[in-house]
């Protein structure tokens, strides 16, 4: 049973989720919130959403994003750990094998390489309960 809800800025779609809890065997069923997230948010959304935003051509946003994303792999394949203003840090790790030699130290003596993201506060602060709630109000226009 979705649950869709529109406001002067957009569209809200929600729907309960059955949740099974193992430990509760025999219970009554119970349920949760859950988003009806729609369609992936692409490269170009995000591009004419930026465009729109900052009265910045498109063009010039595309160049940029390319730019930035092509210094974050030289960086990162590089080994080091990289900023990005307002979004958080890329960081490379590399786990290997302990091995008796130093000769015996290389490529093959990798287990594995991670890339992580580690996001900046503001970032988290944007995905937590109460602001998701305040969205969800704001969206659906019952702020007063």
């Amino acid at each position: 049973m979705e649950t869709t809800k529109s406001g002067p800025k957009g569209t809200i779609t929600m729907y309960p989720e059955k949740v099974k809890l193992y430990y509760l065997e025999g219970q009554p069923e119970k349920y949760r919130l859950h988003w009806s997230r729609g369609a992936a948010i692409t490269d170009e959304d995000i591009i004419q959403y930026a465009a729109q935003a900052s009265h910045v051509p498109e063009s010039a946003i595309v160049l940029a994003q390319e730019a930035l994303f092509d210094a974050i792999d030289y960086f990162c394949a590089n080994g080091h750990s990289v900023q990005v203003p307002y979004l958080g840090t890329f960081s490379v790790n590399l786990n290997s094998k302990v091995v008796e030699t130093a000769e015996e130290a290389n490529e093959e003596s990798v287990k594995r390489c991670r890339l992580r993201f580690y996001p900046k506060r503001r970032l988290k602060a944007a995905c937590n309960k109460k602001n998701i709630r305040m969205n969800i109000v704001d969206i659906l226009g019952l702020k007063k």
